[in-house]
């Protein structure tokens, strides 16, 4: 099968981007043939076939107020930049769509009227053209204008088998644009490749805190680094923080006047696993409703239980997985008690995660990504999108 991954940058390397290259990957040593189709970036590979700019990004410059508005218009208006022959050459089987920001809904949508196609829904982006549904619930009057705007972009996607990560995300999504009718969607949880182990990962320490990701405001870091300032001395532990963004000046500078506090930078998968080796905890302050949560998964796998913000709670953490806070006041009680928590209950909660992190199967994971290609491609076969697929 030839698959045509189809992502607007790699200018970061957050989970969406990293899930890319794994799937990627995992469908090659499985026999299929994949190519990836994204704009120019830092982090573009050699393989990459590069996506042209499109006029929105050609008129307005990256990080300007005006940039931004010319971005988010474009991804309604902009039918520039990604064409359907640049795919052409290599003849797809079927397209993966993942971000579509940045490349446009008009393109995207032509796109996947041309080929079987599935989108894996890695954001809110249909919701809020900020992901982070930040603009919902500030007006009645932009709330209708985001249910239009999402009802816009839902159209051109519908013809793509819609692949969401949590039954949370689906019904966030679906009910924002009510009326339209999909071709058919799944809910197919997201995993990650598990480094193998010979045995499981030994008890880290609990006053470890261990943070993994971008290093941004809407990940809610700045609210870690101010709570841990107050709250770190109490704890008697250690925050370690692996990713870049812009934020990595004030991680820097707090990691340079508290030696509690550890930068530890980018982290491969080595990194990662020494990181989660000593930690007894994942952080994830994400200020936003993330529609998954890729590290928590990370960390489950690891064995290690999740102090999260309740907004972006994670799905696929059972309760007795994860210690969820909603004030910044809430999540320094949580830091304190975590610290000191007795061994019988740490104990429950490692051994809760780990068995969460035992269902995030990836091999499983692979399997139904390649039966919804499987779907989309008999559905346009047999002349129109009528196959249903039942969640796995």
């Amino acid at each position: 099968m030839r698959i045509a991954m189809v992502h607007s940058s790699f200018a970061i390397l957050g989970g969406a981007e990293q899930y890319v290259r794994n799937l990627s990957a995992a469908l090659e040593r499985r026999g299929h043939e994949v190519r990836v189709f994204s704009a120019p970036s830092p982090h573009s590979l050699p393989d990459d076939v590069p996506i042209r700019p499109r006029l929105a990004a050609r008129l307005g410059r990256t990080g300007t107020r005006a940039g931004k508005v010319l971005t988010h218009l474009g991804d309604l208006v902009d039918p520039t930049g990604l064409r359907v022959d640049a795919l052409r050459e290599f003849a797809p089987d079927v397209v993966h769509v993942h971000n579509w920001q940045g490349l446009g809904a008009l393109p995207i949508g032509r796109l996947v009227r041309a080929y079987p196609s599935v989108h894996s829904v890695h954001d809110h982006a249909v919701c809020d053209p900020n992901n982070a549904l930040g603009n919902l619930g500030r007006s009645p009057g932009l709330d209708r204008l985001l249910r239009l705007r999402s009802g816009w972009v839902m159209r051109r996607l519908c013809p793509a088998v819609l692949l969401f990560p949590s039954e949370r995300t689906r019904r966030r999504v679906l009910g924002s644009a009510p009326g339209v009718s999909l071709v058919t969607d799944r809910v197919v949880p997201l995993a990650m490749p598990t480094p193998p182990r010979n045995e499981v990962l030994p008890v880290g320490g609990r006053n470890v805190f261990f943070y993994l990701g971008a290093l941004a405001a809407h990940k809610g870091v700045d609210l870690l680094l101010e709570v841990w300032r107050g709250t770190g001395p109490a704890t008697g532990g250690t925050l370690l923080i692996g990713g870049d963004g812009p934020l990595r000046a004030e991680v820097e500078r707090l990691a340079e006047d508290m030696p509690s506090v550890r930068y530890l930078g980018h982290l491969d998968e080595a990194g990662k696993e020494a990181a989660f080796a000593s930690a007894g905890w994942l952080v994830f302050p994400s200020r936003g409703a993330e529609t998954f949560g890729l590290v928590c998964a990370e960390a489950l796998v690891a064995g290690r239980p999740v102090i999260a913000n309740s907004i972006a709670a994670p799905p696929m953490a059972s309760d007795g997985s994860v210690l969820l806070f909603r004030e910044p006041n809430e999540l320094a009680e949580l830091l304190r008690r975590a610290a000191s928590m007795p061994d019988s209950e740490y104990d429950a909660m490692t051994a809760s995660a780990s068995e969460d992190g035992r269902r995030l199967d990836w091999d499983r994971h692979v399997d139904s990504i390649v039966q919804s290609y499987e779907s989309a491609m008999s559905a346009q076969a047999a002349g129109g999108p009528s196959i249903k697929v039942a969640p796995r």
